[in-house]
């Protein structure tokens, strides 16, 4: 194969937006992915108003809604009884999320960079890259498992937590956190949609219920780190008790005659940490999972990768074509959100933040707005509100 100006590892949310961004800049490009597709992977699924605009921009939203039902959803927290329900401030006239199915979305991505040119090798594995990725010997390109050499300018690593291109880099994980939470889901049929994303939080378990696409539902249950221990035959029974707990909030006699369409997904919680990878050298970038990776409890792995691959598509396109910004962009947009996130992936001390999200609508309105990245954690938990809301515990 000719050189090309970039291969991208990985063919997911964050390869498939890069490829399309670069596409449509001009490049030439060769997405590489181990998987076919339609193909699955494990996720929360939430794609809040921002994100839901970039996929509009990107033209994804159209080929999704195209192929598929996806509703639109407004968001629902519960936490020890107090309720606050409502949907986000508009971006680009979007103020609902979605939450299709990865097999649904990932496969859109792919179409949709495919449409715009993009070259797709499914099936295929990186093993080694052309290059070691230093000043002196920039990165190349990427060897295949069969022998092929595909050359690039530039090499990118969408591959998730377990990166073939940062491993092959050398590339460590610093800043670590972790959360106290780990979770059980599955996919559902008959469950009804009542148009909300919702999350039944408790002191020690949390259900979250919410429609993806074609009338398929999610139900995920968080228990603590011991909750996902087990076999599949051992954790199913687990599972299915635990909806049984929450009938406030799950139609019991709608789960008594719905059929579950997936197999039992076990996210422990080590599959939760979080940590940062320098994003980028000479010849090669990260994005998505394999550069940074925040706690699900936020939901916003998809944001994060999208986000990322616009910003790097526009660099190398002009703006910053060394990347040599990267780094510190990507630590300011994570600043805040980075240990919001594993606020939320830890099981709450106490009522009062509910309670005052219930009560006070600007309050609710900030926390939700903070999921769709237009308000930051600091102004949802202002001083002011802190002092209010706790004083009385």
């Amino acid at each position: 194969m000719p050189g090309r100006d970039a291969v991208i590892v990985g063919a997911r949310c964050a390869g498939s937006s890069l490829a399309i961004a670069l596409a449509r800049e001009g490049w030439n490009v060769t997405m590489v992915d181990r998987d076919e597709f339609p193909s699955d992977t494990i996720s929360t699924n939430l794609i809040f108003p921002n994100t839901v605009s970039r996929l509009d921009q990107l033209g994804v939203l159209d080929t999704l809604l195209t192929n598929h039902d996806v509703p639109s959803l407004g968001f629902r927290i519960i936490g020890f009884g107090h309720e606050c329900a409502g949907g986000f401030t508009p971006v680009d006239g979007f103020d609902k999320l979605i939450s299709p199915r990865r097999i649904a979305l990932d496969n859109a991505m792919v179409e949709t960079a495919l449409a715009v040119g993009v070259n797709g090798r499914f099936g295929e594995r990186v093993v080694e890259l052309i290059g070691s990725g230093t000043s002196e010997d920039p990165v190349a390109g990427v060897v295949l498992e069969g022998g092929e050499e595909i050359r690039a300018d530039w090499v990118f690593g969408a591959d998730g937590r377990a990166s073939t291109v940062a491993g092959k880099l050398g590339i460590e994980k610093s800043n670590p956190m972790r959360g106290e939470v780990a979770y059980l889901l599955a996919f559902w049929r008959g469950i009804p949609n009542d148009g909300y994303a919702t999350s039944d939080i408790r002191d020690d378990a949390i259900l979250s219920s919410w429609a993806a696409e074609d009338g398929v539902h999610l139900l995920t249950a968080w228990g603590d780190p011991e909750f996902t221990r087990g076999s599949k035959d051992e954790l199913l029974p687990k599972y299915l008790d635990f909806l049984k707990q929450f009938p406030e909030t799950l139609d019991q006699a709608a789960l008594a005659n719905a059929e579950m369409v997936s197999d039992l997904i076990v996210a422990p919680e080590t599959l939760m940490r979080g940590y940062f990878r320098q994003p980028a050298g000479p010849g090669w970038a990260l994005v998505g999972d394999s550069c940074h990776f925040k706690h699900p409890g936020t939901g916003q792995g998809i944001g994060d990768a999208i986000e990322q691959s616009i910003h790097v598509a526009e660099g190398v396109s002009g703006k910053d074509p060394y990347l040599s910004g990267y780094g510190d962009w990507l630590n300011g947009r994570s600043l805040q959100q980075y240990p919001w996130s594993y606020a939320w992936g830890s099981f709450p001390k106490s009522a009062q933040q509910f309670v005052g999200w219930a009560t006070e609508e600007d309050a609710a309105q900030d926390m939700r707005d903070s999921f769709s990245r237009q308000v930051e954690p600091s102004q949802v938990l202002t001083k002011d509100r802190i002092e209010r809301w706790f004083s009385t515990a």
